[in-house]
């Protein structure tokens, strides 16, 4: 049993780690841009659902060991989303721009939960799970997941520790999908 005295430390702890979050969030919202918008809004419509149907298309066409890579992007994409889905409704932490008095993100949200980013499970658990069979594809595609994350702060959709949440619980979720292929 955890004493008073250890519980009000570690909320305190929790309350820093908390703000410090929203802080590195409105800071790098500062730094936007009219072609920095554009640039992240790009990269995290490729990481959307049908943004990921045209990438295993294209690889599909282009690979030879296509069926491969794009069973890997499926499961990846699968398990990612069923882990992410389920964690976010058991954490319910609100969006930025509920939370955040006068901020706004520059994008319409796909639910009401950020974390962990979804968006961020998604990509990393595609890129993991093909990097288990083709290593310069996925170093490509940590390259692209690395990018979709980054969207998600920059556009205000995400605390920072959100998408590294949404990094850890992808790699997990990818390295899990590539043991059934």
């Amino acid at each position: 049993m955890i004493d008073q005295r250890t519980a009000t430390t570690l909320q305190t702890g929790i309350d820093r780690l908390i703000r410090w979050d929203a802080s590195v969030l409105v800071s790098v919202r500062r730094w936007e841009h009219r072609w920095i918008r554009r640039l992240m809004k790009a990269l995290t419509r490729a990481g959307d659902t049908p943004g990921w149907i045209v990438h295993g298309m294209v690889l599909g066409a282009l690979l030879e060991s296509s069926a491969h890579i794009v069973a890997l992007l499926a499961a990846g994409a699968t398990a990612g989303t069923i882990s992410c889905q389920l964690l976010k409704r058991v954490c319910r932490r609100p969006r930025p721009d509920a939370a955040i008095v006068g901020f706004a993100a520059t994008l319409e949200n796909p639910d009401a939960f950020s974390f962990p980013s979804g968006h961020s499970t998604v990509a990393f658990a595609i890129a993991t799970a093909i990097a288990t069979a083709d290593p310069v594809l996925g170093a490509l595609e940590l390259g692209l997941a690395t990018m979709i994350a980054g969207s998600r702060i920059v556009l205000g959709a995400h605390y920072p520790l959100d998408v590294v949440a949404g990094i850890i619980l992808g790699v997990l979720s990818g390295l899990t999908a590539s043991c059934f292929f």
